[in-house]
C-alpha cells in the first residue's frame, strides 16, 4: 500500500501539481523524498510486475465529470466558452484544467472487481486481524485459513457478502469490514473519428467521459450525439455529449471495464444557425429533431429577435431552396443535414410613439394614445417653459409614403383654445422653439482704460454704468471725464438722408462710477461700444542703460521725451580716464506698436515673394559651404535644395526684420556739441556702451592669416592686410570694408580702376569678403559641335538668299 501511495503521489505531480498548491509540511518522509526526486528531474516510475499501478493518462478539461457523475469545478481557471464553430468542440480542446477520476472517495458498491485490485479486510471485536490482499490473475483472493474466494467479475457489494459469510465461521462474533485499496488499471480502445484514436491505460474507476477526454474528443467529423461504448461486441451505452453541455446530465456515462471500446462514428446530421440567437454556430442534430430544438441548442432567442419567422436555407438535388418557418411550426419542422437557419432582428419600429422636443419641461418620447392631440402631449411633458415661442411651433410628420412634411401652427392659440387642436399621428415629432432661438446674438463691448475690457452679452436694460462695473471699473490712468459711447444709427430715415452712420456720445464720471453734473446714465443697445481713454500725456516708466567706462554705470530713467544721449552721459558722471569715446556705440531695441507690427508683416510678406521669385545664376561661396562642399563644381548638385530651403524659411527675413541693432554714434562729437544732430533722443531699452581705449585692429575674411594687428597711427589698410599674409585667391578686393568700434562701417571706393581703402582706427575690423561663384552649365563637345553645325547651316542659307 505504501508503494502504491508513492506511485500515486508521483503521478499527481506529473499531472500538474506544483509547490504552489502542495503543502510540503504535510508530506510523509517517503513522499517528501519522492517530491525531491521529481524536482531534480527524475520522474520515472518503474513497473517491475503487473501488480504495480499503471500510470494514468491525464487530460486537462473544465467541469469534468468524475467516476460518480459529479462535476469537479477547479478554481482560478478561465473556463472555455463557445464562440461559433462546431458546438461542443471547445469542451475537449481546453488545456487549462487537469481531469482525473476521483480516487479519494468511499468504495463504490457497484464497482466490479478485477485482477490486481487490492482488497482491505479488517477484523475487529474478539479477534483483531487486518489483511491487504490483491486479486490474482485467476480472479481469486486467498485469506489465511480460508479457501480461495472468487471475486473477479463481482461487485464490491456482492464480494463483501461472500467474504463475510466465509469468515464468520472462523471469527464468530467479530465485525468484518471490506474496503477497496489500490485499484487496477484498465485498457480502453478509442476508434473512429477521434482526435487521437488508440488504446489508453486508465484507472479502473474511469468512465466514458474520461476516455473521451483522454483521446481529445471527436474530431471535426465525429459525432457528439451518439458515442458508443462497446463491450464484448455489444453496444452497452450511447453517450450524448449535448445532454451534459445543455443540461449538465451525464446520461449513460457508465464505468468502463477492461477491453471496452469507445466508438465515435461520423456525424449524420449537422445544421447551422445564426442571427439573433445567443449562440450562433454549427450544431449536430439527431434524426427527428426539430427547428425548435435547434433554437434551444443555440441558447434561445436574443432579446431583439424577430420570432414570428425563421428563414432556412436547405440543400436540394438541384441546388438550394429557401423555407420560411413560422413560429407555430417550429416544433414540427424537421431538420435536414446542411440546413442553414437565420433568425432576423426585430425592425425596431414603434407602433405608438410620438416625440416632443424644445422648450418643454420634459422633452422626449411618449406613447401615442387614441385621439391624442398636441395639447395633450404638452400636458404629458408638464407644459411649456416660460421662454417658449408661442407664435409658432411645428410638427415633423411622415406621410403614408414616408415622405416627410412639416405642419406649422400657432402654439399660443392652440393652448388658449382659440384655434383647433392638432391631432397627432404615429412617429410625429413636435418641436417647440425657445424665444431666444429667434433672437439675433446681441452684445456690447468696452475697451480702453478699464480692468477687464471685452465683449459682453446684452442683457435687458443694461446701462453704461452697469457695463463699466462688469469690466471691473476704471484703471488708475483712466480719463473718466471723457467716456465715449459709439452707437450705430439704425433709423432708416436718418440713414437715407444723412451720410452719418454712427453717433458718438460723451459722458463725465468719477472713479466711483458716479456721473458728474450734466451727464446721466443711458440704457445700452445692441452693438454699442464704450471707449475709456487714458489721461493725455501719460507714459509708463522708460529706462536706458549706460555701461563701460563711465563714472556711474547703470540704469537711468528717461525723464522727458527730449532727453538725449549727452544728458544721460552727464547723469552718469561723464567718462573715466580710460574711456575711448570714439569706440562707443548704442544698441537699440525696437518695441513696435500694433500698427508697426502690421506694417512689418506686410513688408515681410512682400519681401518673401521677392526672395522666392529671384532667379540669379550667381551664388555666394558661403552657400556652397553650407552645401557641404569646398569644390564649387561638386556642390552644384546640393545648391538647388539649399536654395529651396532658404526660400521656404524665414532665416533671411528674420535677419532683415531684427528688432535689435547697433546705432553708430560719435560720442566724442556728441559731448562736444550737446543737442546737435548726432545727439539722438533716447528710447526705451537703449543700451550705451563706452569701451576702454583699444590698441589693435582685427583682420578677417579672405586673407592668408586672419589675426589681430597692433594699431599704428597713419598706417593704411593695405599694410594691415600685408601683416595678415595678404589676400587669398578668392578675396574680393573691391568689396573690402572697415567696421569701426562705434558700429559704423566704410567700404572701399574705386575711381578709374584705382582702389581707395577706408581709414583704419583703433579697434576697427577689416573685413575681406569672398568672391561669389558663378554657376555655369558647360557644354559637352557633342553639344558644341551641334551648335556650330547649326550656325554654319544658317549662315549658308542666309548667304544663298542674299545672293539671289
Amino acid at each position: 500500500m505504501k508503494k502504491f501511495k508513492l506511485v500515486l503521489f508521483l503521478l499527481l505531480l506529473i499531472g500538474g501539481l506544483t509547490a504552489q498548491n502542495l503543502d510540503l509540511s504535510k508530506l510523509t518522509p517517503e513522499q517528501l523524498a519522492a517530491y525531491k526526486k521529481y524536482k531534480n528531474g527524475n520522474t520515472s516510475v518503474t513497473n517491475t510486475t503487473q501488480e504495480n499501478i499503471t500510470p494514468r493518462t491525464v487530460v486537462n478539461y473544465d467541469n469534468q465529470p468524475d467516476s460518480v457523475g459529479t462535476l469537479k469545478n477547479l478554481k482560478n481557471v478561465k473556463k472555455p466558452t463557445f464562440s461559433g464553430g462546431i458546438f461542443g468542440s471547445y469542451l475537449f480542446s481546453s488545456q487549462n484544467l487537469t481531469f482525473e477520476p476521483a480516487l479519494n472517495i468511499p468504495t463504490p458498491p457497484n464497482y466490479i472487481l478485477g485482477t490486481y485490485d487490492e482488497m482491505i479486510i479488517d477484523i475487529s471485536g474478539q479477534y483483531e486481524a487486518n489483511y491487504k490482499i490483491k486479486v490474482s490473475p485467476e480472479g481469486f483472493i486467498r485469506i489465511p485459513n480460508v479457501s480461495p474466494i472468487k471475486v473477479s467479475g463481482q461487485t464490491v457489494e456482492n464480494a463483501t457478502k461472500v467474504i463475510r459469510s466465509r469468515l464468520s465461521g472462523i471469527y464468530p462474533g467479530a465485525q468484518i469490514n471490506v474496503n477497496l485499496g489500490s485499484i487496477r488499471s484498465i485498457r480502453v480502445t478509442v476508434v473512429g473519428e477521434a482526435v487521437r484514436p488508440g488504446t489508453y491505460t486508465l484507472p479502473s474507476l474511469a468512465t466514458a467521459f474520461n476516455a473521451l477526454y483522454a483521446c481529445g474528443g471527436p474530431d471535426s467529423i465525429g459525432t457528439m450525439r451518439a458515442v458508443k461504448v462497446v463491450r464484448h461486441g455489444k453496444v452497452v451505452a450511447n453517450v450524448d455529449v449535448y445532454n451534459f453541455l445543455l443540461d449538465g446530465a451525464l446520461t449513460n456515462n457508465i464505468a468502463l471495464q477492461d477491453e471496452d471500446v469507445i466508438k465515435i462514428d461520423p456525424y449524420k446530421l449537422r445544421v447551422s444557425i445564426s442571427g439573433a440567437v445567443k449562440r450562433d454556430g454549427i450544431f449536430e442534430a439527431l434524426p427527428g429533431e426539430t427547428l425548435q430544438q435547434l433554437i434551444r441548442f443555440a441558447g434561445g432567442y436574443k432579446d431583439n429577435a424577430y420570432k414570428a419567422l425563421v428563414t432556412t436555407m436547405r440543400l436540394t438535388e438541384k441546388g438550394r431552396t429557401v423555407v420560411d418557418v413560422p413560429e407555430s411550426e417550429l416544433g414540427t419542422f424537421l431538420l435536414q443535414s446542411g440546413d442553414s437557419c437565420f433568425v432576423s432582428v426585430n425592425s425596431g419600429k414603434y407602433d405608438n410613439r410620438v416625440d416632443i422636443t424644445g422648450s418643454v419641461y420634459r422633452p422626449g418620447a411618449y406613447a401615442l394614445e387614441i385621439g391624442m392631440t398636441v395639447k395633450q402631449l404638452i400636458d404629458k411633458a408638464q407644459g411649456v417653459k416660460e421662454d417658449a415661442y408661442l407664435n409658432m411651433a411645428y410638427i415633423n410628420r411622415k406621410q403614408a409614403n414616408r415622405v416627410p412634411e412639416i405642419i406649422g401652427f400657432n402654439l399660443g392659440n392652440v393652448l388658449k383654445g382659440i384655434t383647433a387642436d392638432v391631432l397627432l399621428q404615429k412617429d410625429d415629432s413636435v418641436v417647440i422653439r425657445s424665444l431666444f432661438d429667434y433672437r439675433e446674438g446681441q452684445s456690447v463691448s468696452i475697451s480702453g482704460a478699464v480692468l477687464e475690457p471685452g465683449k459682453f452679452k446684452l442683457i435687458e436694460n443694461i446701462t453704461l454704468k452697469d457695463l463699466i462695473f462688469k469690466a471691473k471699473g476704471f484703471t488708475e490712468m483712466a480719463n473718466t471725464d471723457s467716456v465715449e459711447l459709439v452707437r450705430v444709427i439704425k433709423d432708416p430715415a436718418l440713414l437715407l438722408n444723412s451720410n452719418q452712420k454712427t453717433i458718438v456720445m460723451k459722458f463725465a464720471m468719477d472713479k466711483d462710477l458716479n456721473f458728474k453734473k450734466g451727464s446721466n446714465d443711458i440704457i445700452l443697445e445692441n452693438g454699442d461700444q464704450v471707449i475709456v481713454r487714458t489721461i493725455s500725456g501719460y507714459e509708463d516708466i522708460r529706462m536706458v542703460k549706460v555701461e563701460g567706462e563711465v563714472l556711474q554705470p547703470g540704469s537711468y530713467n528717461i525723464t522727458s521725451k527730449t532727453e538725449r544721449i549727452s544728458d544721460v552721459i552727464k547723469r552718469a558722471g561723464g567718462f573715466t580716464k580710460y574711456s575711448y569715446p570714439f569706440g562707443a556705440f548704442l544698441i537699440r531695441t525696437e518695441n513696435p506698436t500694433g500698427v508697426q507690427l502690421k506694417l512689418d508683416q506686410i513688408i515681410r510678406e512682400n519681401s518673401q515673394k521677392q526672395f522666392e521669385s529671384a532667379n540669379d545664376n550667381k551664388i555666394d561661396a558661403n552657400m556652397l559651404k553650407a552645401a557641404s562642399t569646398t569644390n564649387p563644381a561638386a556642390g552644384v548638385a546640393n545648391i538647388d535644395s539649399l536654395q529651396n530651403q532658404l526660400s521656404n524659411s524665414n532665416v533671411l527675413l528674420n535677419k532683415v526684420f531684427k528688432t535689435e541693432g547697433i546705432v553708430g554714434i560719435n560720442l566724442a562729437e556728441i559731448m562736444k556739441n550737446p543737442g546737435g544732430k548726432e545727439d539722438f533722443y533716447l528710447e526705451e531699452g537703449d543700451d550705451i556702451f563706452v569701451p576702454r581705449e583699444l590698441q589693435t585692429v582685427r583682420v578677417m575674411g579672405e586673407v592668408l592669416f586672419p589675426t589681430y594687428v597692433g594699431y599704428q597711427n597713419g598706417m593704411n589698410l593695405k599694410r594691415y592686410i600685408n601683416n595678415s599674409g595678404g589676400f587669398t585667391v578668392q578675396a574680393q578686393k573691391k568689396k573690402v570694408f572697415v567696421l569701426y568700434p562705434n558700429g559704423t562701417a566704410k567700404s572701399t571706393k574705386s575711381f578709374l580702376g584705382i582702389l581707395f581703402y577706408p581709414k583704419v582706427e583703433p579697434g576697427s575690423r577689416i573685413i575681406v569678403p569672398e568672391k561669389p561663384t558663378e554657376i555655369k552649365n558647360p557644354l559637352s563637345p557633342g553639344e558644341l559641335v551641334g551648335i556650330l553645325t547649326s550656325t554654319a547651316s544658317a549662315m549658308a542659307i542666309i548667304y544663298s538668299v542674299l545672293k539671289l
